[in-house]
């Protein structure tokens, strides 16, 4: 630890430098709760960290369904970010409170969980603070790892610094693994207090608000609609490269970018136009007149879901660039034949699956992902089988939320 501590100090002046650049640009973003500092106490039944955006959308559920078994209970749930803030504020209202994470520095941590009186807490995916976990376990607050995931990647950047990763993965009390796979990746770090739970993205379910949307209604007859889904630098690039191609064949299709980073949508928008002169943003035009435009750029938070329904094929960002990839689940349950590029260790265990069920195809390059939605385009009856089979594997996959909650002891029996 004494080696984490030192490397957090040398680093400082750069993660203040971040934390005051966040306050500046950000109206909603509070540097003094990231400094560990609390107007009033903080009295939970249960706190949930989630680093940003992606956590907050995937713990939907499990929120859900604790709140419907345990309503008068209070829950605060901490982000890192200001647009994971946003996006708390979208999604839940009743008895949940937001708070910054303080940094992990051991000052800032103290302050923070002495106003916090809570029996559990339950990290989302793999964001293990060491200062947090071991001052939660001086205060007696069990710590949880939930819809944990450890790609063989990630295990062997864990596997250099042994000691130091084995000291940290002892300290929470359990941890809920997404598949058997992940869960042997943790026993080699050491974790023996371990279950397999599944992914509760599983679980979602599609408001009735986006099934009733229908936003595809309003495109011209005979438009066809692909989307680009929570794309990464130089994902775009290969996406505008693939969509002149496809035009030339069809030349009403639509293609929907959706940036990953909120940040970006500004740069994605410019970059756009330099492929087609019909570009526009989500914010400064409805859907009614989309059938105008060659790109629109899904420049709106919380609404991923809306612009899953209106394609007619769905590619998953972060996986034609070495990012790793994103979760396919949101189209699928929404029955989409998806399309994924090669580089899927976020997510390989579900990727390799869907891939195997049917309900996707791999895209290894631009040429094949341009192949690949110009045979979707052509065959409607393609896109419906790909769009049953995909919503069929994630329906399969469905229960994580409860298994999580029993193996939190949250479910009494």
């Amino acid at each position: 630890m004494w080696a984490y501590q030192i490397l957090l100090s040398l680093l400082t002046p750069l993660i203040m430098r971040k934390l005051k650049r966040l306050e500046k640009n950000h109206d909603n973003y509070s540097l003094q709760q990231a400094l560990g500092n609390v107007d009033k106490e903080i009295r939970v039944d249960l706190w949930i960290h989630c680093a940003s955006v992606g956590e907050v959308l995937a713990v939907r559920p499990l929120v859900n369904e604790w709140q419907r078994l345990f309503p008068k209970k209070q829950l605060l749930i901490t982000t890192m970010t200001p647009t994971g803030a946003a996006q708390v504020g979208q999604l839940f209202q009743n008895n949940v409170q937001h708070h910054y994470l303080p940094v992990d520095w051991k000052r800032s941590v103290k302050k923070f969980l002495s106003k916090v009186t809570c029996p559990k807490l339950l990290i989302v995916e793999t964001e293990m603070w060491p200062n947090l976990l071991f001052e939660c376990k001086q205060q007696d607050i069990a710590v949880y790892l939930i819809n944990a995931r450890l790609s063989e990647r990630s295990l062997k950047k864990y596997l250099k610094f042994k000691t130091l990763s084995k000291a940290i993965m002892a300290l929470p009390k359990r941890i809920c693994a997404h598949d058997a796979a992940d869960a042997d990746r943790f026993r080699k770090l050491g974790v023996e207090s371990i279950c397999v739970t599944g992914n509760i993205k599983f679980d979602l379910t599609i408001p009735d608000s986006v099934l009733e949307s229908n936003w595809k209604s309003h495109l011209a007859e005979g438009s066809l609609v692909w989307i680009g889904a929570s794309t990464h630098e130089g994902e775009e690039i290969l996406l505008c490269e693939s969509h002149k191609r496809i035009k030339q064949t069809h030349p009403m299709a639509l293609l929907i970018l959706v940036p990953r980073h909120p940040e970006r949508f500004d740069a994605v928008y410019d970059l756009a136009r330099g492929y087609f002169q019909r570009v526009a943003k989500r914010s400064e035009v409805t859907a009614e007149n989309w059938s105008q435009y060659d790109v629109i750029i899904g420049d709106s938070m919380g609404e991923l879901l809306l612009y899953y329904h209106c394609a007619d094929v769905a590619f998953v960002g972060g996986s034609l660039i070495t990012r790793g990839g994103h979760n396919p689940i949101e189209p699928a349950l929404l029955s989409k034949p998806i399309l994924i590029g090669e580089h899927t260790f976020n997510f390989k265990e579900i990727t390799q699956e869907l891939i195997q069920e049917g309900g996707a195809l791999l895209c290894i390059d631009r040429s094949v992902l341009i192949e690949n939605v110009l045979i979707l385009f052509d065959d409607d009856s393609l896109r419906q089988v790909m769009g049953e089979r995909s919503l069929s594997f994630a329906q399969r996959n469905q229960g994580a939320v409860s298994r999580v909650l029993d193996c939190i002891d949250e479910i009494k029996h």
